[in-house]
């Protein structure tokens, strides 16, 4: 049981939530969503949760913009118990359940939009494996590169991160080459267009929520790992993004999410690009002390529908344990 679980278990019901709110009341909370779906769909976040997660924000929090937030801390009016909510990619489902119900709630979130994805230009590389896994009447397969054989009836969800993180470690045309041999393994044709669970956000539909307090960042073009670009490949996807968002939304964002967003997903070198590109701001999705420390690596709590999970980054136990493993 790590220190995070063992704080949460035993001060719960003896009101840690409620001290360990007022001792972390200084640490922002910038928190990471990707999908929300109706109750019962086995991918991404259900709606009925996702609810209950944005009404015990707005009742006990002081939620924030993104763009706020950081107006705030440079102002120096830094406020208390700050919650943000940021969406990354831009699905579908985002405007069908995500944004009705923090309009609802009074909460204006920032999306971070990968814009080629938002355009119809593709749809996104980990989709399109969850798809040929979902799709494949193949039960078990080997794949040389991870050096172990797959069973989909016993664990597909192991399949699809096994495979996901192989991804990580190549090159973008690698990435797509690999992708193809995969569909090829597994005897199922890959669509042109994301099939319907998959499909994006429209720029209509973003333009309608931006009416509605709807912040909005670039999340790249095409979602690659930007340390596996050339400086060609990384100038264009990040001005490209920037780019086609000023030409369809007229708003010019200073801000950059990083695909995936992890330690190694970005370098010095990236931010470089990113700040040359116009970026004010960029995001990660990891946690930190002091999520504001740089601007170019801002720090996110990722949520699920985990409620254990949700109570430990909200009332701050998470921030917690982490100050507590950094002092160890």
């Amino acid at each position: 049981m790590t220190i995070n679980s063992l704080i949460y278990k035993i001060g719960r019901p003896l009101g840690a939530l409620k001290l360990s709110k007022r001792l972390t009341r200084k640490h922002p909370r910038i928190l990471m969503y990707h999908r929300v779906h109706r109750s019962g769909y086995k991918y991404g976040l259900s709606e009925d949760i996702f609810r209950e997660q944005m009404r015990r924000i707005k009742k006990s929090f002081n939620v924030l913009t993104l763009e706020e937030l950081l107006f705030e801390n440079y102002s120096g009016r830094f406020p208390e118990n700050a919650v943000v909510v940021t969406f990354d990619d831009g699905y579908y489902d985002f405007s069908k359940y995500a944004f009705p119900i923090m309009k609802e709630e009074g909460i204006r979130p920032t999306l971070f939009i990968t814009t080629g994805f938002v355009n119809g230009d593709l749809w996104l590389w980990p989709d399109k494996i969850r798809y040929a896994l979902d799709n494949t009447c193949v039960d078990e397969f080997g794949i040389d590169q991870i050096s172990t054989v797959l069973n989909l009836k016993l664990d597909a969800e192991r399949a699809w991160h096994l495979i996901s993180d192989y991804c990580l470690t190549i090159k973008n045309h690698e990435k797509e080459v690999f992708i193809r041999s995969l569909y090829r393994k597994l005897e199922v044709k890959m669509p042109t267009t994301p099939p319907r669970d998959y499909r994006p956000v429209s720029w209509n539909e973003v333009r309608e929520m931006m009416k509605d307090g709807l912040d909005v960042g670039s999340h790249s073009h095409s979602h690659p790992i930007l340390t596996k670009l050339n400086e060609g490949e990384l100038s264009d996807e990040l001005k490209k993004s920037k780019e086609l968002i000023l030409k369809e939304l007229k708003v010019t964002t200073r801000i950059f999410c990083y695909p995936n967003g992890q330690r190694t997903d970005f370098n010095d070198k990236v931010k470089e690009y990113v700040s040359d590109a116009g970026y004010q701001y960029a995001v990660s999705a990891f946690p930190a002390m002091n999520p504001l420390a740089c601007p170019f690596e801002l720090n996110r709590y990722s949520i699920d529908n985990n409620m254990d999970n949700f109570e430990k980054v909200l009332y701050g136990l998470s921030f917690l344990a982490l100050k507590a493993e950094n002092n160890l």
